[in-house]
């Protein structure tokens, strides 16, 4: 059987191979935002979309194959929007599974420690990015996580560069402050 792409266009493997590499991390940015693996994944699926009608009819930022940090931007963007949308509804509507089954396992954030350890750590990290705000855990995924630098987060989040230093400054102090009341909940901690 013929590769899928064999009887693409150059510029459809592009977009399809720009949209593959970017997955990941969209939807571990957006899973740190809403806090749901599978709506994180109903989310990305959402942007691509929107990604592939822009695409199809060759407009900014996917009208030239070299604007890779453009559209990468756009996509981080779209999801944002679309992660915040998702969190005030949720304040309205609450959603529980029917398949308890199907209950997401914490996600480790980094592996520098035993198994046991990190999914405690994972699982108190998730706690803590869920407590602040969508604006702040997007602030900490894309500085921290992604490596963005303040420019970049400014041009997602639609924000001036200043801005966006100081909300990913607040952004980890709140964080902090929300894993050490995970951690400890009957301490009190300074601010």
């Amino acid at each position: 059987m013929p590769h899928a792409f064999a009887q693409q266009s150059p510029e459809a493997v592009a977009f399809a191979q720009r949209l593959s590499s970017l997955q990941g991390p969209l939807i571990g940015f957006v899973y740190g935002m809403v806090g749901d693996r599978e709506q994180a994944r109903d989310i990305v699926q959402d942007v691509f979309v929107d990604a592939w009608r822009r695409a199809s009819r060759s407009a900014p930022p996917f009208t030239h194959i070299e604007d890779e940090p453009g559209a990468r931007r756009w996509l981080f963007h779209v999801a944002y929007c679309k992660a915040i949308t998702v969190n005030r509804r949720a304040r309205v509507i609450r959603w529980e599974p029917l398949d308890m089954s199907a209950q997401a396992l914490p996600e480790p954030y980094f592996d520098q420690h035993p198994f046991e350890d990190r999914v405690v750590e994972g699982e108190v990290l998730r706690q803590a990015l869920l407590a602040l705000s969508a604006e702040d855990a997007a602030c900490v995924l894309l500085s921290v996580v992604q490596a963005m630098p303040s420019s970049e987060i400014a041009q997602i989040l639609d924000i001036s560069i200043e801005a966006a230093k100081k909300r990913v400054t607040r952004a980890k102090q709140r964080l902090r402050v929300a894993y050490f009341a995970q951690e400890n909940p009957n301490e009190e901690h300074l601010r």
